[in-house]
């Protein structure tokens, strides 16, 4: 009898950082009280949203700080952009509380969703859209803010 062999599929390579951060997420949730459709709700959207939409007003600080401290007057034109992206970082805040409102479950249910019909379109599956958003996108969101922001502030 022959042995059927599962090919791994790229896609495979989510379900062990999904599975960490679930855990992740049930423990925190343990230790703030709050079930898993809670603390998924307060962590990632309410909480790695306003993370986000701080890191996207760091450069703008950095162009402000530099021109406190007497940089060239370019920088007041650099800080138009700037202002721009934190204000659409903000606006974006504001919409993904908007469309992801309270109650709890229906915050959750509805981001599910979301993920699962961008899963259905990317030919992909939940756990994957969910790392590529939560952990991947996020994490170089951040990343670029910050260094953004470090490059203005040592210009």
């Amino acid at each position: 009898m022959k042995k059927k062999t599962r090919k791994i599929r790229w896609t495979d390579l989510a379900l062990l950082p999904f599975a960490i951060c679930v855990l992740f997420l049930i423990a925190l949730g343990k230790l703030c009280g709050l079930t898993y459709k809670q603390i998924s709700v307060v962590f990632n959207l309410w909480i790695q949203g306003a993370v986000l939409v701080l890191s996207a007003l760091a450069p703008s600080a950095a162009a402000v700080w530099q021109i406190a401290h007497g940089g060239s007057l370019l920088w007041v034109a650099a800080l138009i952009p700037l202002l721009a992206y934190a204000a659409l970082a903000v606006y974006g805040f504001v919409k993904m509380l908007k469309h992801y409102h309270l109650p709890f479950d229906h915050a959750f249910d509805l981001c599910v969703m979301d993920l699962q019909v961008l899963a259905h379109r990317w030919h992909s599956t939940y756990q994957m859209v969910n790392i590529i958003i939560f952990v991947v996108f996020y994490l170089l969101l951040i990343g670029l803010n910050l260094a953004l922001a470090n490059y203005i502030f040592h210009f």
